[in-house]
């Protein structure tokens, strides 16, 4: 079984990890990428241009509003591409950048099946609609799409879309781990919280803590946004993007906050797959689903309002015996649920054989 995987290819915990995932299960695995046909503009600051404004312009523009000749580039490659692999599937990781055309062309030629994968809650009002135009349009073409979130499945099924799965977060198994014997060092703190800033009252719930004299530590990008900003850096230092280090940092605190991000809907996001995998113990806010995967109080903990974040981590800080057991029966539950990116993998090709 040949397997070609097309995304933008950023970080290795998105496309690379399913292209892993498939390499280890023993597939023949290709990628096609199209973050490099934006090489003069994508995410300025992490990719060396020449800084010609003008180019950068030209490639932001059609970057954002997924139109012109950088578009029609990709999609004819992407073509070009399954003709020359000839794959069983080809797996479209967030498919903003690829027209139904393509899809159908491909299923056409090949006749190879087409799935895609969203992390994302493309039917969220929080987005332009320009940024979904083309994967939206392109729904009724795949074999079948795989959902992160339950409360999209019924969204595409309003659409008149049935073909459709969960295929929730995942740990890796290189990245995240518990690290034993752990020595002292710069992240160790008693509560952690890695993420972006979203206005969604996180700031005003990291500076509670802040007052209470919570040992704390913070991380993230676009936190500059927040009205607190001046605060929380005066308290806490810079507050930086953390990547490197990042499974080090989780390991070195005794409780991880997990704040769900409103642009997307969540009711569980990545990070709550990647601190138990640490011992460390979560601290999230509190959904259902998420409460179906690590039981209140037994391997997570929740809170629904500030006021009983701040309680619930005074209360766990004064007993250590009762967050170390919860740190390891949320660890048991992790790897017991078979939550790993290969796990995932194995899903997918469940429902290839199956349709």
């Amino acid at each position: 079984m040949k397997i070609l995987i097309v995304a933008d290819w950023h970080g290795e915990i998105y496309a690379q990890s399913f292209y892993n995932g498939f390499k280890r299960l023993g597939f023949d695995t290709y990628k096609f990428s199209w973050k490099e046909y934006f090489k003069h503009y994508q995410y300025p600051g992490r990719y060396q241009t020449d800084n010609n404004k003008l180019k950068s312009l030209y490639y932001r523009f059609q970057n954002k509003f997924l139109i012109g000749p950088i578009l029609f580039k990709i999609n004819r490659n992407l073509i070009k591409k399954s003709e020359e692999v000839r794959p069983d599937l080809v797996f479209i990781y967030r498919g903003t950048h690829i027209y139904p055309s393509t899809i159908k062309k491909i299923k056409q030629s090949l006749e190879c099946r087409v799935f895609g994968y969203n992390n994302d809650d493309s039917f969220s009002n929080e987005y332009k609609s320009y940024v979904w135009r083309h994967y939206k349009q392109s729904i009724p073409y795949y074999d079948w799409i795989f959902s992160y979130r339950w409360k999209n499945i019924n969204n595409y099924k309003d659409m008149g879309y049935d073909k459709v799965s969960l295929l929730g977060p995942y740990y890796l198994k290189k990245s995240n781990f518990y690290i034993e014997n752990l020595k002292n060092n710069r992240y160790r703190c008693d509560v952690i919280f890695i993420g972006h800033f979203e206005d969604d009252g996180r700031d005003e719930a990291i500076k509670i803590l802040v007052e209470h004299n919570i040992d704390i530590k913070l991380y993230g990008t676009g936190w500059e946004n927040s009205r607190h900003h001046d605060y929380l850096s005066a308290k806490l230092g810079d507050i930086m993007p953390l990547y490197k280090d990042y499974n080090l940092a989780l390991n070195s605190a005794k409780i991880s906050l997990v704040f769900l991000s409103k642009l997307n809907n969540d009711t569980y996001t990545r990070r709550c797959f990647e601190i138990p995998a640490t011992k460390s113990m979560m601290m999230a806010e509190y959904t259902p689903s998420l409460n179906s995967i690590f039981k209140e109080g037994v391997e997570a903990e929740y809170f629904r309002e500030k006021k009983e974040l701040l309680m619930k981590i005074k209360f766990y800080l004064e007993n250590n015996k009762k967050l170390q057991d919860i740190s390891e029966n949320g660890y048991k539950a992790l790897v017991n649920g078979e939550h790993e990116v290969k796990n995932r993998c194995k899903e997918i090709v469940r429902i290839y054989d199956a349709i």
